[in-house]
């Protein structure tokens, strides 16, 4: 069968979740997640009550949470509560979006922590001379900086000139005394001749090991990257060294290792605001040809219905595939940096202000007033 067949097959027996043969017999009584976990085992077919579901029509979920899916596992860890940082095109700054990640303890990617406890933190070096004078182990650029690159051929003069955008990491090595060369006015024949004068550079590295000259002179502000609280002889850190020793807020880059973050739009730049413990509860679709993954905070308001001949619906094709999805692809899921997705939930399926509902239905409740007047709160899930 080829791999189009397979996916035409699992599209059919999706579909078939409702039909005579493999109906799923849903029960009458919603659950939420946290007496869900204690009365049942997992893996186990549910759906979310979709009276619940306050969304907006034109901006619907990532995931079809009123369609069946499987809810696979749950875990407990300690996670990073983190702000994601892009560059703001208008002020040429970086600052912290709307957009909100965590990071679980035993995530396998490395950062660099900043001497900045917010992206507004000003407590910047004005020069590359600044840079040099403190000593600085390593350092980010906020602004465009200009560099020569020194060749591998030592025996070469060629100094390509290079232009760093804002965001880019730098170790530091020494101060160097190199030579240019400058034109100047002969007072005694009224012609331009060239001289030397003495110049000084900051060697450094870039992050692809590219061995670099910076005129002491450049201006521009420059960010100091610390060293690790536990190891002062290496520059990153992991996520479990940084909730072990940090206090936050603070700002972080990811540099490498773990899967690099599924964000529409990253620069590497995350505001850490807090850690906390959560259990969290891994789901998988049951519709359509793809596997989507995401998870469910324990403390979720959402209600669930159970399929109630579970038994009999973990021998379809389709709900054994998404049981091998998640047991290959799961683990890996659950260490990566995830995006926190928040919308809205109703917790009283009859609303007590229908006509805010009739009239503003694709907008979302304009005040917490408001949320709690009509009997709505704010819920979210991992993806």
């Amino acid at each position: 069968m080829s791999s189009r067949d397979k996916s035409n097959s699992a599209k059919r027996v999706g579909s078939r979740l409702g039909t005579e043969e493999t109906k799923a017999k849903w029960s009458l009584y919603s659950y939420s997640l946290e007496s869900l976990i204690e009365q049942f085992p997992l893996p186990r077919v549910a759906r979310c009550n979709v009276q619940t579901l306050f969304t907006k029509h034109r901006n619907p979920l990532p995931v079809n949470l009123g369609q069946p899916m499987l809810l696979f596992d749950n875990r407990s860890i300690r996670k990073l509560l983190a702000r994601n940082v892009l560059w703001n095109r208008t002020n040429h700054r970086y600052a912290e979006t709307d957009e909100t990640v965590v990071i679980p303890e035993d995530y396998e990617g490395h950062f660099v922590r900043l001497r900045s406890r917010t992206a507004k933190d000003h407590s910047v070096h004005p020069s590359i001379e600044s840079v040099a004078n403190y000593k600085l182990p390593a350092f980010l650029n906020l602004t465009l900086m200009t560099a020569f690159k020194v060749a591998n051929d030592k025996n070469s003069n060629d100094y390509p000139r290079l232009e760093y955008a804002p965001g880019n990491l730098f170790i530091v090595e020494r101060v160097i005394k190199g030579t240019a060369r400058v034109k100047q006015e002969s007072k005694l024949f009224k012609m331009a001749e060239h001289a030397t004068m003495d110049v000084f550079y900051l060697k450094c590295h870039d992050e692809r090991q590219n061995t670099l000259l910076l005129p002491l002179s450049q201006r521009g502000e420059f960010v100091e990257i610390l060293t690790n609280p536990n190891d002062k002889g290496t520059l990153s850190s992991r996520s479990d060294d940084i909730i072990a020793t940090q206090k936050y807020p603070l700002v972080v880059r990811y540099v490498y290792g773990g899967s690099k973050p599924r964000l529409t739009s990253f620069s590497g730049l995350f505001t850490l605001l807090d850690s906390f413990h959560e259990t969290t509860v891994m789901a998988c679709s049951l519709y359509g040809p793809h596997f989507i993954i995401w998870e469910f905070p324990l403390s979720s308001p959402l209600q669930f219905e159970l399929a109630v001949n579970n038994s009999d619906l973990m021998h379809l094709p389709i709900v054994k595939s998404a049981i091998q999805t998640c047991k290959s692809k799961g683990s890996v899921f659950q260490k990566d940096i995830k995006f926190k997705y928040k919308f809205a939930q109703r917790y009283s399926e009859t609303l007590r202000d229908k006509s805010y509902c009739e009239e503003n239905g694709d907008l979302d409740p304009p005040s917490a007033r408001s949320s709690a007047r009509l009997g709505i709160t704010q819920t979210y899930i991992y993806l």
